[in-house]
């Protein structure tokens, strides 16, 4: 699953990038929490409190600091994206912004958040039930990277599986095991040219189907009940979820049920017509910041009902199936992956006071380059170097950044290095790094200025 949402503010007259950046987030929900790390959760969970509780704005930052510092470390780096993580970034900039009242709202929703990694409320779990067809018809879909849900489904051209693009990006080595414990074979794969949704073709066999919903607007409206069938959190074990659809969009379909890591690329089934009317897809954060908007989401008859919201991709209306080749395609998701994690590192550091530098070291020096970049400056300013020497130095580190900030441009610019729906994901890159360039521009002429 991915999250998406977030929004740069300005500090001091100059864009501050969120480390969960607000041009492209690629978040995906789909790997387990390890139980042994349980005990750094509640950890997080009494600094978040203790948080809270404070009014000193500088004691609330540290505090939220240090969080989101041991909750890094809690989860694997690529699972370094989760909305836990991006409630406490949301956190901390409110309390820069003496948003006490949102730095609290925010904290309260990430401690919520946590307490769900470690044990979904029982209260969630669906009182309807699917049918035994219905549950064999899902699958577990693993790589090395990430785990995720898919369900299979009876084509034209044979069974396939239906999961998100996101859960199978970057993740080779990829395995299917459905309910029942089969193994298939995987014969081929394609992706939709405008959404997150792929399609795993199978060699055929004697499988369980999921029907889908010919016509979404048709099945479905707003208030029926839905069920969110998914491997939550990664265990391999499928939870059944249930909400209600709250709205449906041309590709989207927007519920309130209660989603967990692992439930990417699962069916939103409709219990009504037993169809399934979307595929698990993204929340997108809400923002509340406007007076006019904190009013009306505080109206018990507002649509909004949690400043997180969720929505599936609907199957019924896909325009194109392009077929994908998988080398391709995991050598064009990887380098997204990494180009992506380059412009964290450089976000973070830019973006990070000096004073604080240390609590967020292990990210952005977890870019080989970027970390020689540092420690070559680090080198030439420290001992006797005179000022000319500094200036040469901090030249010469700037360039070296934009340096950094320039790589893989042109590869990522060419379009035709990427499937259709890596495109607009490449796009999303592209802003966020020419973000980072304007801002390294500045740092530039800045400098020049006070020389």
């Amino acid at each position: 699953m991915r999250f998406f949402g977030y929004s740069s503010t300005t500090t001091q007259g100059h864009p501050h990038l969120l480390l969960l950046a607000a041009l492209f987030a690629w978040l995906v929900f789909s790997v387990a929490v390890d139980a042994s790390n349980f005990p750094n959760l509640d950890k997080t969970i009494n600094l978040l409190n203790h948080a809270k509780n404070t009014s000193d704005m500088n004691k609330k930052a540290s505090f939220l600091g240090s969080a989101l510092q041991i909750l890094r470390h809690a989860r694997i780096p690529e699972d370094s994206k989760s909305p836990e993580l991006g409630l406490i970034e949301t956190a901390i900039t409110d309390t820069r912004q003496n948003n006490l009242g949102e730095a609290n709202n925010a904290i309260d929703q990430a401690i919520t958040s946590i307490h769900n990694v470690i044990a979904p409320p029982a209260e969630h779990a669906a009182r309807v039930q699917l049918t035994e067809g219905q549950a064999e018809a899902l699958a577990l879909i693993k790589g090395d990277n990430a785990e995720g849900t898919g369900f299979l489904v009876k084509t034209a051209d044979g069974p396939a599986v239906i999961t998100n693009i996101h859960v199978i990006s970057n993740n080779p080595h990829l395995q299917i095991l459905t309910n029942t414990g089969v193994q298939p074979q995987i014969v081929s794969y394609k992706g939709a040219t405008d959404r997150d949704l792929a399609m795993i073709m199978l060699k055929n066999d004697k499988y369980s189907y999921l029907d889908l919903a010919t016509d979404v607007l048709g099945a479905a409206q707003p208030g029926d009940e839905v069920i969110t069938p998914g491997n939550s959190q990664g265990g391999e074990v499928m939870l059944n979820t249930e909400g209600t659809v709250r709205g449906i969009g041309p590709q989207r379909v927007e519920f309130d049920n209660p989603i967990y890591h692992g439930n990417s690329g699962g069916p939103i089934i409709h219990v009504k017509s037993g169809k399934v009317i979307g595929v698990v897809t993204e929340a997108i954060k809400f923002d509340i910041s406007d007076s006019i908007d904190k009013t009306s989401f505080a109206n018990r008859n507002s649509a909004i009902t949690s400043s997180l919201r969720y929505f599936g991709m609907r199957v019924d209306d896909v325009p194109k199936w392009e077929p994908y080749d998988w080398d391709r395609f995991q050598a064009e998701t990887s380098f997204l992956d990494k180009f992506h994690k380059r412009s964290q590192c450089l976000d973070s550091f830019i973006n990070t006071p000096a004073r604080s530098r240390a609590k967020y070291a292990n990210f952005y020096l977890s870019d080989d380059q970027l970390r020689a970049v540092i420690e070559t400056y680090n080198k030439e300013t420290s001992g006797h170097a005179d000022k000319e020497d500094r200036k040469r130095a901090l030249t010469e580190f700037i360039n070296n950044l934009r340096v950094l900030a320039n790589a893989d441009i042109g590869t990522i610019q060419n379009k035709s290095n990427f499937y259709s729906f890596d495109q607009q994901r490449a796009g999303d890159e592209i802003s966020y790094r020419k973000a980072l360039q304007t801002e390294l521009a500045r740092a530039d002429e800045l400098m020049q200025f006070n020389n």
